[in-house]
């Protein structure tokens, strides 16, 4: 055993792209189209308005940390952006958000998840300790092929993410074919005024659609020419992502109507398949929202397992040498990934008890975590206006250029992250988290300057 950085080149821009894709792309779209269509009442250009209004959270965040990518190919993403551009005390917050908050907590979530889809698969029971137990299992086994075989890993990625995009594709062909969408958008475009404006507030909850993106960052320090691939990923993925969702709520919306949609409600997608496929296709949904929280899940755990050695490298964590010892035969840093391992398993713990005892009502201890990554993100647009990573514009027209994309990440994170928490049950745990992030920040810092 020894230190030494990873840098085994392991992944592809391919790989890159899918870990965008396949961690924003979960269950959620598949089931989201009839909750829009109600939001906007029945209103399918509003509906694609509002997935354009939420898209800018990911879209011009992408842009923006593209600059700080392409700049350095740091472990741990965020992690290493913080340390160059950010300084220590930003540092220590950031690293301790996305390792022991963010990251595990969605990644706890998310296995749940797979429990719930596998359970409505394979048609069990589906009580919560069973959906429970199977996300479990899951977990531990993503940990362990992502550690023993990471290329296997990397595989699974760009398989599942080929499976989710591949109904997403259908059903927008479909609709372009078979459904007349432009129509139905100038339809929806002629009655906007009778929606009000109701519609907007709406965005929220569909940007949670979008979380995620980021996490591909990690993987920096094994990607292959990553200060010109990271930085194409940030900037391609997000547009992919864009695309496949506004073309899927198309496809289901028009080729099925408004109003049927929002009668089916989660069953549309179902229906769709059963008047394309026959009645055999009704239960294809669950199997491909199953093979969707996989994909998800596999792509966070790739990147979690990483992440706390990227805050032992600059020394952000106890015991630094230790978390930085690299197994010679799978050139892993093994006590990162017990870290990460033991960081998810106590959120999946923590998730069992919110929601035995019912904590967070119509929510997830998850949503919390990435409303407040919302709000941590800006600290890297501010960086990027005050401070361009890309350096100095060489006239008025670049810098003009370059300032939209972070103006428009500071305000559609900000208005999508405040409005996100604004519910009173949610106070107590973005305080515990901002305390905790405090805490850390605090005795980091004097860690610090004990070794100055």
């Amino acid at each position: 055993m020894e230190n030494q950085t990873v840098h085994v080149e392991r992944y592809t821009l391919t790989t890159a792209l899918c870990m965008i894709v396949g961690i924003c792309i979960g269950s959620g779209i598949f089931f989201k189209s009839d909750n829009i269509l109600i939001a906007t009442g029945g209103n399918v250009a509003l509906g694609v308005a509002m997935f354009l209004l939420a898209a800018t959270t990911i879209v011009f965040g992408g842009l923006t940390l593209a600059r700080f990518a392409s700049r350095t190919d740091g472990a741990g993403g965020p992690i290493a952006y913080a340390e160059r551009f950010l300084g220590p005390h930003r540092l220590t917050f950031v690293g301790w958000h996305f390792t022991f908050l963010y990251l595990p907590m969605v990644t706890a979530i998310i296995c749940w998840v797979v429990g719930v889809y596998a359970c409505m698969t394979f048609g069990l029971a589906g009580t919560f300790a069973q959906q429970m137990a199977i996300g479990l299992v899951f977990l531990l086994a993503c940990c362990v092929w992502n550690v023993c075989w990471p290329t296997l890993g990397g595989y699974v990625q760009n398989t599942t993410t080929v499976a989710k995009v591949a109904p997403l594709v259908v059903v927008l062909a479909v609709g372009l074919v078979f459904g007349q969408p432009a129509q139905h958008i100038v339809h929806g475009i002629e009655t906007a005024g009778a929606a009000g404006t109701g519609w907007i507030a709406a965005a929220a909850p569909i940007a949670f659609a979008f979380d995620g993106w980021s996490a591909a960052a990690s993987i920096a320090p094994e990607l292959k020419n990553a200060k010109r691939n990271l930085p194409l990923a940030l900037t391609i993925g997000p547009a992919i992502i864009l695309v496949l969702y506004v073309g899927y709520f198309l496809g289901v919306s028009c080729t099925l109507g408004p109003q049927t949609v929002m009668a089916a409600g989660d069953a549309s997608l179902s229906m769709l398949f059963v008047e394309l496929f026959g009645e055999g296709a009704a239960t294809l949904p669950n199997l491909i929202a199953l093979i969707a929280v996989v994909g998800t899940a596999n792509g966070l755990v790739l990147s979690l397992l990483r992440m706390p050695y990227a805050l032992a490298l600059h020394d952000e964590i106890p015991c630094s040498k230790a978390v930085l010892r690299m197994n010679k035969t799978l050139k892993f840093p093994l006590v990162s990934a017990a870290i990460a391992l033991g960081t998810t398993l106590f959120w999946m713990a923590v998730h069992a008890v919110v929601t035995t005892f019912n904590l967070l009502p119509n929510g997830d201890i998850s949503e919390v975590s990435v409303s407040l990554t919302l709000l941590v993100l800006p600290l890297f647009y501010v960086q990027a206006l005050v401070h361009d990573p890309a350096g100095p514009a060489p006239n008025r027209a670049t810098r003009i250029r370059r300032a939209i994309a972070p103006v428009i990440a500071i305000a559609s994170s900000l208005a999508v992250g405040l409005s996100s928490i604004s519910n009173p049950t949610r106070w107590p745990f973005v305080a515990a988290h901002i305390i905790t992030l405090a805490v850390a920040t605090y005795l980091m810092g004097r860690r610090r300057a004990r070794k100055a």
